[in-house]
């Protein structure tokens, strides 16, 4: 059964039609989730690029190189310390990357 029964029809001019479609394509929503996002006081945020979800997979990857060492640290009583600072550093590297690229204004 559908959880909305209520349908509402409105008009807009092609230029609001324009507009709503291209900040609904923006976030990633269809329009009738965007609007009702805007009437519950949400502004929805822009769909991050693609190399954003890249970066991501970037930070697993080394989380889980981490995690290995941090296991084998445990077992065998004994931590490779270069390969875990290489690891570390790789980590560091990569959030002052991501951190320019989508937080740091453009000039």
């Amino acid at each position: 059964m559908r959880s909305r029964r209520i349908k509402k029809q409105i008009w807009l001019s092609e230029e609001e039609d324009y507009i709503m479609k291209c900040n609904s394509e923006a976030v990633g929503m269809n329009a009738s989730d965007y609007i009702r996002h805007l009437i519950v006081g949400y502004k929805p945020k822009e769909k991050p690029p693609e190399q954003f979800y890249e970066d991501i997979k970037g930070i697993r990857k080394i989380g889980n190189n981490i995690n290995q060492i941090a296991r084998m640290a445990n077992a065998k009583k004994v931590i490779d310390v270069p390969h875990l600072k290489k690891e570390i550093d790789k980590l560091d590297e990569l959030i002052v990357d991501m951190k320019n690229k989508y937080l740091r204004p453009d000039k």
